[in-house]
């Protein structure tokens, strides 16, 4: 015996429902021709007009009832019945168990690629890229994983030669969860990478947010990445001022175009450069106090901002106490030269003293933040950094970046002659998207270094990048 569907089912009680209105629109015509030959005389003829004219409306009406009933049956007809996972059942809402995270009212537009926890307004993501670098450097600069000024060669060390290098530990992975039913910021976020010699697994950034506190590691209250256009070399920041460190902050928005945040931050209090015969111990009473100011004027974003703080030597009783106070100041953004706000001139620029390796070039270099002088004061070490940058999109698949850097530090008395004074660099490339996932370029990097007793190098380097998002 055959089993009705659905849908053909739905059409036989459509009819069962329709056949007495076929019925009464076939026989309301006869009846009324019928009873207009019964009674002669004008009155009865009047009175059976009068019937003739309801039946006929009566009959109307029967019609368009009987019209929509059989639209409804044929659209039930054509359409696709809901379909159900294998072993699934139905629940409440009509909508089979296995299918749940795949419809929309599932997807947060502000958390793509999330998955809820069921049972909770929390949802998690995971995320990152893989990234393939194969480099060939011609000058023997001593960084084979990044392009670091302060490993440029100069008089013989270290010593100049070519090499390639073929690596991926630029790889990173992250992992973020969201509280999405409240109406203030709550969310965790942690990431990886293994950009190390021995490619083990490195902190980069584990921080929560809730509401306008943020607490964790990761980058600087004055880290303004905005100004950077997308460089394939690692140490694209180079001339970038700021970093990652740990830190409590507050942020909030005062207008739609601006925002400002304040910060207590981490820094490397023990670097300090201290005679080796002086006894004692490089340590703050404090964290550094940061603050900053961000406004989108619509065609550019401008962020400018301070940092304020003690370096300090602890004598330890055998020698008395030095403090230094150290500031800094920046400004940084972009600036859209075109209405899609595709293309983009990035700046950059601080100013420092006691703070140089705020400036990651310098940092890179070691370069301390004060010495203490044979009178027993600290000295801070000023410097300062330039950086602009340039992308271009030729099309939706085309891209080049340009980004010239420049740092420099004044010496102070104590600081080692091999130490880096300037260093500046350049790096052009053109990448290639292929698909929404993977993305492919080749850079050109150069690069000049000038120590502190005169001596210079010069180092050039090219990079060829496969990189994979997922």
């Amino acid at each position: 015996m055959r089993t009705m569907t659905a849908p053909t089912s739905r059409m036989a009680s459509l009819l069962v429902v329709a056949a007495p209105l076929l019925g009464s629109v076939a026989l309301a015509q006869p009846r009324v021709q019928d009873a207009a030959q019964e009674e002669p005389g004008v009155d009865s003829l009047d009175a059976r007009a009068r019937r003739l004219d309801e039946q006929e409306a009566q009959v109307e009406a029967l019609r368009a009832q009987l019209e929509v009933l059989l639209d409804q049956a044929a659209a039930a007809e054509t359409a696709t019945p809901p379909a159900e996972e294998p072993g699934s059942d139905l629940h409440e809402g009509g909508s089979p168990d296995a299918g749940l995270g795949r419809d929309d009212e599932f997807i947060d537009p502000g958390f793509l690629k999330s998955v809820p926890l069921f049972g909770s307004d929390w949802r998690f993501s995971f995320g990152g890229y893989a990234k393939v670098d194969l480099l060939h450097d011609f000058a023997g600069t001593g960084d084979k994983m990044q392009f670091t000024l302060d490993t440029i060669p100069v008089d013989g060390d270290p010593p100049p030669g070519s090499y390639s290098n073929l690596q991926a530990a630029e790889t990173r992975i992250n992992f973020e969860v969201r509280d999405t039913g409240g109406s203030e910021t709550s969310r965790f976020f942690v990431e990886f990478d293994f950009f190390d010699p021995t490619l083990s697994p490195r902190l980069r950034h584990a921080y929560f947010e809730y509401g306008n506190l943020l607490a964790g590691q990761t980058w600087t209250t004055l880290t303004e990445l905005r100004q950077l256009p997308f460089l394939l070399d690692f140490a694209a920041g180079d001339s970038l001022y700021g970093g990652r460190t740990q830190q409590i902050r507050w942020q909030a928005t005062a207008t739609e175009s601006l925002s400002w945040a304040v910060a207590l931050e981490n820094f490397d209090d023990e670097n300090l450069l201290i005679p080796d015969d002086v006894q004692g111990t490089a340590r703050s009473n404090f964290p550094s106090l940061v603050g900053r100011t961000t406004y989108d004027f619509g065609g550019s974003v401008v962020t400018v901002g301070a940092s304020l703080g003690q370096n300090r030597w602890d004598g330890g009783g055998s020698a008395g106490d030095a403090t230094s106070l150290f500031w800094s100041a920046m400004i940084g953004g972009r600036v859209y030269v075109d209405t899609e706000r595709e293309d983009f001139v990035g700046f950059g620029a601080s100013y420092s003293e006691g703070t140089p390796d705020t400036i990651i070039s310098l940092a890179e270099a070691g370069t301390p933040r004060a010495v203490l002088r044979p009178n027993g004061e600290l000295e801070n070490v000023p410097a300062w950094n330039v950086q602009l940058g340039f992308h271009k999109a030729w099309s939706p698949q085309w891209s080049s970046n340009f980004s010239l850097a420049y740092a420099e530090l004044d010496p102070v008395p104590g600081l080692p002659g091999d130490s880096l004074r300037i260093g500046s660099a350049f790096h052009g490339n053109v990448i290639r998207d292929l698909g929404t996932r993977m993305k492919v370029g080749l850079e050109y990097m150069h690069g000049i270094r000038e120590v502190i007793d005169g001596g210079d190098g010069t180092a050039n380097r090219v990079q060829f990048s496969l990189i994979y998002y997922f």
